[in-house]
């Protein structure tokens, strides 16, 4: 078997063993950029719907390089933010001012904002705005269910408004969606603490199976400017009418045939005299 050996120059040998970095040596990394956030997550406590609350989220670049802001993300529509720079030098601080309308929401609520930067360790920074959001006209029942009402007949129902809010309410007109629903509310103003009703009658037509809308209650000095309720009906089907029978006449007595005639009965037998 024969070997082969390979000479290689010194100069390049040399080279190669420059280039290798020795076992446990640091390898330098070029200067990169760090989001850091002041406050991730703003809890904004208990608001009334209709309320809009605004907060202002800082950050800064603790790196040594340039921080690229690129975009904020929103996780629906009810919030938007507004971005202070598009880049920020080591060292440099920026802000982000997010408002969240709350109309529409009920309950506990978390919306979230995602920020994207050149940051290698940390490209989205999500950050949190939560909290409970209170109605402040408390509507019972909330929503109008009506099942197999009869058409061409009135039904009558009642949902009343309560003001648990700070603020004087002031109610406008009631209207209705569908012609076949008539509402009359039982006074304009609503304090707080108080309560008003609505008097609603259903009157379906002939013909339909059901029926649905909204009822709008307009409203001022509160935080926000109408009041929806929804409802909805099923229509029974018309019952059907039962066909007339014509009198019953009165039956003719039936001839009775002549009786066959019977023969006499045979005389008992006399007993033996002794």
């Amino acid at each position: 078997m024969k070997f082969f050996f390979f000479r290689f120059p010194t100069a390049l040998f040399a080279l190669f063993a420059l280039a290798v970095p020795p076992c446990g040596a640091a390898t330098p990394t070029s200067p990169a950029p760090k989001l850091v956030l002041e406050q991730p997550s703003f809890d904004f406590g208990q608001i009334y719907s209709g309320e809009k609350v605004i907060h202002v989220f800082k950050f800064r670049n603790a790196g040594e390089a340039p921080l690229i802001l690129e975009k904020v993300r929103q996780s629906c529509g009810c919030t938007a933010a507004i971005l202070s720079s598009a880049a920020l030098e080591p060292g440099a601080t920026g802000e982000i001012q997010s408002i969240f309308n709350s109309s529409g929401f009920s309950g506990q609520v978390v919306k979230t904002l995602s920020l994207y930067s050149n940051d290698p360790t940390y490209p989205v920074a999500q950050l949190y705005l939560r909290g409970e959001v209170q109605p402040e006209v408390i509507l019972r029942p909330n929503r109008i269910n009506l099942s197999q009402i009869l058409p061409e007949q009135a039904t009558a129902t009642k949902v009343s408004l309560i003001n648990q809010g700070k603020n004087e309410l002031s109610l406008g007109a009631v209207q209705t969606t569908s012609p076949e629903v008539k509402a009359v509310l039982s006074g304009p103003h609503l304090a707080p603490g108080q309560s008003v009703a609505i008097s609603l009658t259903v009157t379906p037509q002939t013909g339909k199976r059901r029926l649905g809308g909204f009822i709008l209650i307009p409203l001022t000095g509160g935080h926000t400017s109408e009041l929806r309720i929804p409802f909805h009906a099923t229509i029974a089907a018309p019952p059907r009418p039962q066909p007339v029978l014509p009198p019953a006449t009165p039956s003719e007595p039936e001839p009775q045939l002549p009786s066959e005639p019977q023969p006499p009965p045979e005389p008992a037998p006399t007993p033996p005299q002794p």
